[in-house]
């Protein structure tokens, strides 16, 4: 064939998919974690794999090392995204008469009425040989925050 293209593949041929994908559309479809012994049985039934100690480690592995997967305890394992998200982040507070207020992130100033009110400010550091070195009146100095 001049200046023609040829197919050499066909589309409607069935494309295999890998043990951690197939793991994936299985739970998936189940819509719940499973134990890992039936995830792994199932990934190789449909993929008519044997069952063999090699094929099931490679199966384990697979899963364990896709990011995808979470590990739900108890030998289960389930999707990640039905892992609600954790804040690891935890944010100081300014304490005002026993009252907290959360700490403002987006870089806006708090404007808050403290005149004749006792201010507690604990960002958990030792002031150490400054806090000795301040003297009254030098607040009013910013260089010296």
């Amino acid at each position: 064939m001049k200046g023609g293209v040829k197919l050499t593949h066909s589309l409607t041929q069935k494309v295999k998919l890998s043990d951690e994908d197939m793991a994936y559309e299985i739970l998936a479809s189940q819509g719940r974690a499973m134990h890992y012994q039936d995830l792994i049985m199932e990934v190789l039934t449909r993929q008519e794999r044997p069952q063999d100690p090699a094929a099931i480690s490679g199966v384990l592995t697979h899963i364990n090392l896709d990011a995808r997967f979470a590990y739900a305890g108890n030998g289960e394992w389930g999707l990640k995204v039905w892992v609600p998200s954790k804040s690891s982040r935890k944010l100081p507070t300014i304490t005002l008469l026993n009252k907290g207020l959360p700490y403002d992130d987006d870089n806006q100033e708090l404007e808050l009425d403290l005149e004749g009110k006792d201010v507690l400010f604990d960002d958990g550091e030792d002031g150490g040989e400054e806090d000795a070195e301040l003297e009254e009146g030098s607040f009013n100095n910013e260089e010296s925050w």
